[in-house]
């Protein structure tokens, strides 16, 4: 498959019910350290972030960098929480015989072994954080894709938008939840020289005024996408999918 250059892409590590534990403990808090059972683990187990060893090296091996057969893995984690910091993430595989425990150095990097008993024990990656607080870093290369067909400077959302789906496919090959909590992860860049895109529908139309470099940027809304109104693209505009930053999305979003 012929791609583009890479993007460095986050996986959430232990989303499962994140929006729920959010609500109950605060996005990103730290668990606090209590007393370990007589099954030797913490009271607060299932609460923990965690991802099964089998999806932790399929993630690692989809990093453009890693080679398959690699004896180790080194990954990239951090906390969406800001006031935790690398030194504060703990990380282990939780054994039948006992915890195997990985360092994470200042940098946030952490390195996996990869043998093929620990493939067939799969065991869990349990971290002493919240589910959903987490994120696995990866280089990623965006697959290549057909750009949307403009007829007469006109094109349905849907179609407007088909890139920008077709890649978020190929990235939910690597993690299955990717694009569906809710969190866009990549924006429509549509270079125009200085001409509005206008969106028509049936209560009236919309026009997206470019920046100072030509610009329009535009993200995918639900609402509109079931809606599948008309787009009016300016002739030559050029069309991208580009990686952005969940917070620059909202920035969009608003304006």
């Amino acid at each position: 498959m012929k791609c583009l250059p890479v993007l460095l892409v986050a996986i959430l590590f232990g989303g499962v019910n994140a929006s729920h534990l959010c609500a109950q403990e605060g996005e990103g808090s730290v668990m606090p350290k209590t007393p370990e059972t007589l099954s030797g683990k913490p009271r607060n187990y299932s609460n923990l972030a965690r991802l099964p060893y089998r999806q932790l090296i399929s993630i690692a091996q989809s990093d453009s960098s890693s080679k398959p057969e690699a004896e180790s893995y080194k990954l990239n984690i951090k906390s969406r929480n800001t006031l935790v910091t690398s030194s504060d993430i703990e990380l282990f595989l939780d054994l039948e015989k006992g915890p195997l425990v990985l360092v994470v150095d200042n940098d946030g990097f952490v390195e996996v072994p990869h043998t093929e008993a620990l493939i067939e024990a799969n065991p869990d990656l349990v971290a002493n954080q919240p589910k959903g607080s987490l994120n696995i870093f990866v280089k990623l290369e965006i697959p290549l894709v057909e750009p949307a067909e403009i007829k007469d400077g006109k094109v349905a959302y849907q179609e407007l938008f088909r890139p920008l789906i077709q890649i978020q496919k190929e990235m939910q090959k690597v993690d299955p939840t990717f694009g569906l909590t809710g969190q866009q992860q990549f924006i429509l860049e549509v270079t125009t020289g200085g001409d509005p895109v206008k969106i028509t529908r049936e209560l009236g139309s919309r026009s997206f005024q470019p920046n100072e470099d030509g610009k329009v940027y535009m993200i995918m809304e639900s609402y509109l996408y079931e809606e599948n109104p008309e787009v009016q693209i300016p002739e030559g505009a050029e069309l991208k999918v580009l990686p952005e930053k969940p917070e620059n999305i909202e920035a969009i979003r608003s304006r």
